[in-house]
């Protein structure tokens, strides 16, 4: 073989190797979920504060396995309470500590509000910083409820989260809002507060530690030693 035909063979081989790499991924590989951050694993603590109390919540997430600890009288005081959710099969396990015992919790199945009376901005072009994460303003708004309530949110993969407060389907407010905005899906809260149609602030939510590391499986089983409440 001369050396031309080798030399056109090489040229033609890097043109097709160059083009394969250069096509348009599909739109999953285009998605947030392929980015080189990976889904977030790790821990989230934050702290609830109101007129009355102050409450430290701490999320441990691994996959589809979200665990939450609930800290209602001080930051380094024992776990109050503790709740393991299983977002693949939809389950709640609700724990007790201090009495080593433990229960399923019924789910009640999420339903999509056709509440009218809410009114959404999603301003993305007001931005700030919070403790590092670049977070943009959301604000969910219901004039019939008197409640207004901002959330500055960070793009990080966080894809459990619309999960999670579907799963655990509270009534609160915090998370009933949340879930009015669309898309989501990979944003996480860093601050938000709740406050009347008035501007009177009534709640304020607040990470104060967010740290990406891999987690034992062990963290999201119920421990050997505790009993079945319902036994």
């Amino acid at each position: 073989m001369g050396y031309k035909l080798i030399y056109i063979l090489s040229i033609t081989f890097t043109i097709l190797v160059n083009n394969a790499f250069a096509q348009p991924q599909n739109s999953t590989q285009n998605s947030k979920a392929s980015s080189n951050e990976a889904p977030f694993e790790g821990i989230i603590r934050f702290v609830q504060e109101t007129f009355s109390d102050t409450t430290y919540y701490t999320y441990y997430v691994k996959g589809n396995k979200v665990k939450l600890e609930i800290n209602e009288d001080c930051k380094d005081c024992d776990v109050s309470d503790a709740m393991l959710f299983d977002l693949k099969k939809q389950t709640i396990v609700a724990m007790k500590p201090s009495l080593r015992m433990y229960k399923d919790v019924e789910i009640r199945p999420y339903v999509e509000s056709k509440d009218n009376d809410f009114s959404i901005i999603k301003n993305s072009r007001n931005k700030k910083k919070i403790d590092g994460y670049k977070c943009e303003q959301w604000r969910v708004k219901n004039q019939k409820e008197n409640t207004e309530i901002t959330y500055w949110v960070t793009d990080g993969n966080y894809y459990f989260f619309e999960d999670f407060l579907k799963l655990w389907n509270r009534s609160e407010k915090q998370s009933r809002y949340f879930l009015q905005v669309k898309s989501v899906n990979g944003y996480f809260p860093i601050l938000s507060v709740e406050r009347s149609t008035f501007r009177e602030k009534r709640m304020k939510l607040e990470v104060i530690k967010l740290e990406r590391k891999p987690l034992e499986q062990s963290i999201f089983e119920i421990p050997i030693e505790y009993k079945n409440y319902d036994n």
